[in-house]
């Protein structure tokens, strides 16, 4: 990483003299600067988007209509609700695929002449036609026509079950994240084409030196994010009659870090009230199960690209920029899931666990000091970052 973003080298064919300083290395500087800021904005509203309801349903069984249902993409194709043709998507390539563009984000943001910036770039783009295509396809699936439709296999088998369903506002906002991606995938692409990154070898991705003082803020950091990643997926946060500590490995029945995220969302969600398919609530209605796979999916792989940066010598100010929004968001989800985990003890039955007698586990406190210690290093790196590049 880089903070000369946008900046791209000049190349062997660049005019010397008064045309090469036509145009400002500040003014190419900002454009990829915000180039880069709308993949960023992009990917993240579409990866908040496509865990909102798409659609509002109302499912009329032998005749009585049930209340309308709200559903995401996830649940249409866990439900059958909507295909894509003879593929059907697991649960887990779901949240891996709505993920994906917000992981590849941090990359774009590599030197403009940067060889793992432009394979991230084509990467996205190729995600970006897919995520293109699925849009499309559920805005004209059956599931969103507005006519009555047969339930699918096996329910229609058993019982009569009619739905009719409408698009609802977390469809628009994910059409509305398409917008900036491409614009952003657009500009990326020419600009690497005309530099042509994939014919010269970049020379941005090779770092300066680590420092001294560098060493232990980089091993520090790297120890946390592994206590981190231990206490997140490996220790229990909630355990269920169990007096052994701390929970490791399964040792008692208890929730790990997904169930207590699972808790803390659905409680969040629970006094929500929805009157249709264009109630702004249903912004704020974000599905319980992107706690189950999606959420692990993106830390752990923002987990992984700090990991990797910090050894490949990648640090810059952007680099901690970064890893500092990333610790930021790790912090954020210890507060949802503490709150998941009081509210498995107060009511577990009401979020899937069994009844009995829940506590606290140490999972959470173990995370906690994952981050502090990642915190820690952070502060080192970005000391001499901020140092090297005031000289």
């Amino acid at each position: 990483m880089s903070d000369a973003q946008g900046v791209s080298a000049q190349s062997d064919t660049t005019p010397t003299g008064e045309n090469s300083s036509t145009t400002p290395a500040t003014t190419r500087a900002h454009s990829g600067w915000l180039i880069r800021l709308l993949a960023t904005l992009g990917a993240l509203v579409f990866a908040y988007a496509a865990w909102l309801p798409w659609a509002v349903v109302t499912t009329t069984v032998s005749g009585k209509v049930q209340l309308p249902v709200l559903i995401d993409p996830n649940a249409a194709f866990v439900a059958h609700l909507v295909k894509l043709g003879s593929f059907s998507p697991t649960p887990w390539v779901v949240s891996a695929f709505s993920m994906l563009g917000l992981l590849l984000v941090p990359l774009l943001w590599r030197p403009a002449d940067s060889l793992l910036g432009a394979i991230a770039s084509h990467v996205l783009g190729l995600w970006l036609v897919f995520a293109t295509v699925f849009v499309v396809a559920f805005g004209l699936s059956p599931l969103v026509s507005g006519k009555p439709q047969p339930y699918p296999f096996p329910y229609d088998a058993i019982l009569d079950i009619t739905f009719v369903g409408h698009l609802a506002l977390g469809f628009w906002l994910a059409v509305v994240a398409l917008v900036p991606l491409w614009i952003a995938v657009i500009g990326l692409l020419v600009g690497e084409w005309r530099r042509h990154a994939f014919w010269h070898l970049p020379g941005n991705d090779v770092d300066a030196p680590r420092s001294f003082i560098q060493l232990p803020g980089a091993s520090v950091l790297n120890l946390g994010l592994i206590v981190w990643a231990l206490g997140f997926f490996s220790v229990g946060w909630a355990s269920l009659n169990c007096t052994q500590t701390p929970l490791f490995f399964s040792s008692c029945q208890g929730a790990p870090a997904s169930g207590a995220l699972f808790a803390g969302i659905s409680q969040a969600a629970s006094g929500l009230s929805v009157s249709g398919a264009t109630d702004p609530t249903l912004l704020l209605a974000l599905d319980p199960t992107i706690a189950r796979d999606a959420l692990g999916i993106l830390m752990l792989g923002g987990a992984v690209l700090i990991f990797l940066g910090v050894w490949l010598r990648a640090v810059t100010r952007v680099f901690c920029v970064w890893t500092t929004l990333w610790l930021l968001a790790a912090v954020g989800l210890v507060g949802v899931g503490t709150l998941g985990v009081g509210a498995i003890v107060a009511h577990p039955s009401r979020y899937g666990f069994p009844s009995g007698t829940w506590s606290a586990e140490s999972g959470i406190v173990i995370t906690l000091v994952g981050l502090i210690l990642a915190f820690g290093g952070l502060l080192t790196l970005a000391f001499v970052a901020l140092r090297r590049n005031a000289e």
